[in-house]
């Protein structure tokens, strides 16, 4: 009875309790006791990891490839060979710090301090570590360079055209080509710089027709006496592109036209001839299209066959191709007379309202025309008018200037030759 009560007792715990047997101990543990020791276990084991990770003593490597290698204090020299250079390094140090490590925290370079002239050197490569990190090994443990002295020079910006084409009578004004800018500063090795001859601004129209100038914004290029392009790493110029304006011609041959000033003359009665009869020009095609060359020949100056001087004028932007200065222009009257005439017919315009003494004629003058005309005008045919429109007080006697008026059918085909005048003593205004 007492072993089947003892056994009964045993199962009488809880569900979460468990029973083990330590000697002739007897321990019960719950599920929550087992799970806070679990943690606990847990939480141990961690910082014991920690603590051993941070006081390791082990050293491990890491390796970087393709490290660059600086130069420094290079100041008055242009290296031409033995920049760009990489390296591959190993470096060494604690786990912890070289997980923490980028090829950029590595600085690998060498000192030209020591360089005096231009020539090829030997540098060992330094190196630059983080703290806790040291160099285990590397691909190389020198640099060669071969540098020269910087130099400076300013060289001219030439245009080269190529694949363009032209409508007749166009053409390309190389000679007048502009750019923004005269000359391009170049700076590098004095070995290289001392071959440049020119920046060059290279313009491929790809065959298009040129009929108007043309602006054009491009990169240039260094090119030596030969043309041949100069390439260097360590070649510096002050601008990298250049604006040019490339002016298109057009030619044109100007006719000289004369114009009669007051309409007398035509093809019937005079015969008139221009020596050059054009001026072959040359500009842009909208100021070549404009230009005109005309001559004015005023009818009642010319009395028989004779020649004027005309300056032949352009404005700007048009250049005389041929450099003619002047032209001829030659008069031959054809069918035409000359007939002196008293004119009695006056007749006074006086828009102030001036008082005067009357105007009494004759006014003898010289006309000219058709011969056949000429010889029916009688002076009925003419009136003078003598126009007393001044601009501003007159008194006294004065010349004033006449002009005649010829009736039908003489009208416009017989005119007065030369200019005259009257005098007209000018009194009181009424």
């Amino acid at each position: 009875m007492k072993e089947n009560a003892g056994m009964q007792e045993k199962n009488t715990g809880g569900a979460n309790d468990e029973l083990s047997q330590v000697g002739n101990l007897s321990v019960k543990r719950t599920r929550t006791e087992k799970i806070l020791a679990f943690i606990a276990c847990f939480i141990a084991a961690f910082f014991i990891w920690y603590y051993a990770a941070d006081h390791d003593t082990a050293i491990f490597e890491e390796s970087f490839s393709s490290v660059p290698v600086e130069i420094v204090n290079g100041s008055g020299f242009s290296v031409l060979s033995g920049s760009g250079v990489t390296v591959d390094v190993t470096v060494s140090g604690k786990r912890n710090v070289l997980k923490k490590l980028k090829k950029q925290d590595i600085r690998a370079f060498i000192d030209m301090s020591s360089v005096t002239a231009a020539g090829r050197y030997k540098f060992d490569l330094q190196y630059e570590l983080p703290n806790g990190v040291t160099l285990a090994k590397s691909s190389s443990d020198s640099v060669s360079v071969y540098c020269d002295n910087t130099s400076t020079v300013t060289v001219p910006v030439k245009v080269e055209l190529k694949n363009y084409r032209f409508e007749h009578g166009y053409e390309i004004g190389t000679d007048d080509i502009t750019t923004d800018v005269s000359g391009v500063i170049v700076t590098g090795p004095e070995s290289v710089v001392s071959t440049v001859e020119a920046a060059l601004l290279k313009i491929d129209f790809e065959y298009s027709v040129m009929t108007n100038s043309v602006t054009y914004k491009g990169g240039i290029i260094l090119v030596n006496k030969d043309g041949t392009e100069v390439t260097n790493a360590f070649i510096k110029t002050n601008i990298t592109d250049v604006t040019a304006n490339i002016p298109v011609y057009k030619y044109r041959d100007v006719p000289i036209t004369v114009k009669y000033r007051y309409g007398y003359f035509n093809s019937e009665n005079v015969t008139v001839k221009a020596e050059p009869a054009t001026v072959r020009v040359r500009g842009e095609a909208d100021a070549v299209d404009a230009v005109t060359l005309e001559f004015e020949l005023d009818e009642k100056k010319t009395d028989s066959d004779t020649s004027y001087t005309m300056s032949i004028s352009l404005p700007d932007g048009v250049k005389n191709v041929d450099s003619v200065k002047t032209a001829v222009v030659s008069v031959e009257l054809r069918g035409i007379s000359t007939k002196n005439i008293s004119v009695y017919n006056i007749s006074v315009t006086n828009p102030d309202g001036l008082t005067y003494e009357p105007v009494t004629g004759p006014i003898n003058i010289q006309v000219r025309g058709d011969s056949v005309l000429l010889g029916r005008l009688s002076p009925v045919h003419v009136t003078a008018v003598v126009d007393l429109s001044f601009s501003g007080e007159v008194s006294g006697t004065v010349m004033v200037p006449v002009s005649f008026i010829f009736s039908a059918p003489f009208e416009g085909k017989v005119y007065e030759v030369g200019t005259y005048s009257v005098s007209v003593r000018i009194g009181a205004s009424d």
